[in-house]
């Protein structure tokens, strides 16, 4: 990170990880200085040509998203924490990710049924379809029916979009997390 111009690089998606194994087993003053840098890099806009990097599956995801899916991943940990670590998570809550698993037409619209991870804001929201290494914009979506709780299953409604255009395995992403808007 380059605190001068508030910019986050490649990075810090790799330290992630290390930084909160760091908040896990190390000294106080160290897990403050590591979440504080966990929270820094996930609000921190990408500098100019390092903007994604590719995550397990080989998706071009936003730094924020890839950092917010690390913090995911240590939800246990983070809640234990407290209020610094709710906080950490509710930050990270807003970097969304949908992965279709089943697709049907609704009127002229497609319903997508799938794993949501993070969670969807209120209202129309725009997102990228990512498929086969591509990138593609989706300009309207809301959330049709709420994950039950404890239970990452959803269901989306993409407005104006045909189901195969959603075909499963299709993962969605925050429009606005891709133009560093956040």
């Amino acid at each position: 990170m380059h605190r001068h111009s508030a910019a986050v690089f490649p990075a810090a998606v790799t330290a992630a990880p290390l930084l909160l194994d760091i908040a896990e087993r190390g000294h106080p003053a160290t897990q403050a200085t590591a979440l504080g840098l966990l929270d820094e890099a996930l609000s921190s806009y990408p500098h100019d040509g390092y903007t994604r990097v590719a995550d397990p599956a080989g998706i071009a995801v936003p730094l924020c998203c890839a950092i917010a899916g690390h913090l995911r991943e240590r939800t246990d940990f983070l809640v234990g924490l407290g209020k610094r670590g709710r906080s950490l998570l509710a930050d990270a809550a807003t970097h969304w990710r949908f992965e279709v698993r089943e697709c049907a037409a609704v009127g002229g619209d497609a319903a997508a049924f799938g794993v949501m991870a993070g969670r969807l804001p209120d209202g129309v929201q725009t997102a990228e379809i990512h498929l086969a290494g591509a990138i593609t914009g989706l300009s309207e979506l809301t959330l049709a029916y709420p994950p039950v709780e404890n239970s990452p299953e959803a269901c989306l409604r993409v407005i104006g979009c045909r189901p195969a255009q959603l075909p499963p395995g299709a993962v969605l992403l925050s429009a606005e997390c891709g133009e560093c808007v956040h």
